[in-house]
């Protein structure tokens, strides 16, 4: 499944956030988009989810305009996982994965629906939380949990936003690996907001650098994760190596006006 972004704008009121963003994402791939906080990450993820709608350009999922579908439409073709999710009713661990299969259910749950759950949960090694109350666990055991509401979601496209912000490294790793499994074993399409510029070396095909609302530079992370471009999108000094031919960052200091 392919998302077309073309000529993208929008804004807060008078503040443009994001101009003439364009950008192809194609089935299989696993993009990063890096930047300095403000510079538009996480509105460009709602956008191409239609949690906001852009004041200007187009957003096409396989040729179908993003404007023309209904809410549970683009719920069968993305699965978003936000910064973190806070509930605000007791609800099982169990329960809150199974919302991801809402927009395959028309009347009530079935043993396929529950089954899906079961595997997400395994998935992410958190079948053992299962009967918990979702807000009795950690922060860290949340945020996994609402990463196998979108896997139990059954959709083409994953769209993350920091999803990983909230966990220890070797929880990062384990999820990082699981995310780009499903890449490459099933041909879905990720697309991750990441501040780990490590991370985003390690499991990216492509990378984005998005910087004052615009695609600063794209490419993969050998051509976009260099001195040059990491010194002047984020004013920091950096040594970057190769480890298992990837790129691999040493911040050495910030660069003051």
């Amino acid at each position: 499944m392919k998302i077309q972004i073309k000529d993208l704008e929008f804004s807060y009121s008078d503040d443009k956030v994001l101009k003439g963003i364009n950008l192809n994402i194609l089935p299989g791939e696993c993009l990063s988009i890096l930047g300095p906080n403000g510079t538009g990450k996480s509105t460009l993820i709602k956008c191409i989810d239609g949690l906001l709608k852009p004041q200007k350009g187009d957003i096409k999922i396989d040729g179908q305009n993003i404007k023309d579908l209904r809410r549970e439409q683009i719920a069968k073709k993305l699965g978003y996982v936000p910064q973190s999710s806070a509930s605000l009713f007791p609800l099982k661990v169990f329960d809150m994965v199974l919302l991801g299969r809402s927009p395959h259910i028309t009347w009530k749950s079935t043993k396929t629906d529950q089954n899906k759950v079961l595997k997400a949960l395994k998935m992410l090694n958190i079948e053992n939380l299962a009967m918990k109350n979702f807000n009795e666990i950690s922060g860290g055991q949340q945020q996994k949990v609402i990463i196998a509401r979108a896997l139990a979601q059954e959709t083409d496209i994953l769209l993350l936003d920091e999803a990983t912000s909230n966990l220890d490294i070797r929880h990062q790793l384990e999820v990082m690996d699981i995310i780009r499994k499903l890449v490459d074993n099933l041909g879905i399409s990720a697309v991750m907001i990441v501040h780990d510029l490590n991370i985003a070396a390690r499991y990216s095909d492509k990378i984005i650098i998005l910087n004052e609302g615009k695609v600063a530079v794209s490419g993969k992370p050998e051509d976009v994760l260099t001195k040059d471009n990491i010194t002047s999108t984020y004013g920091v000094e950096v040594s970057v190596s190769k480890i298992d031919n990837k790129p691999c960052i040493i911040p050495l200091k910030a660069k003051y006006a």
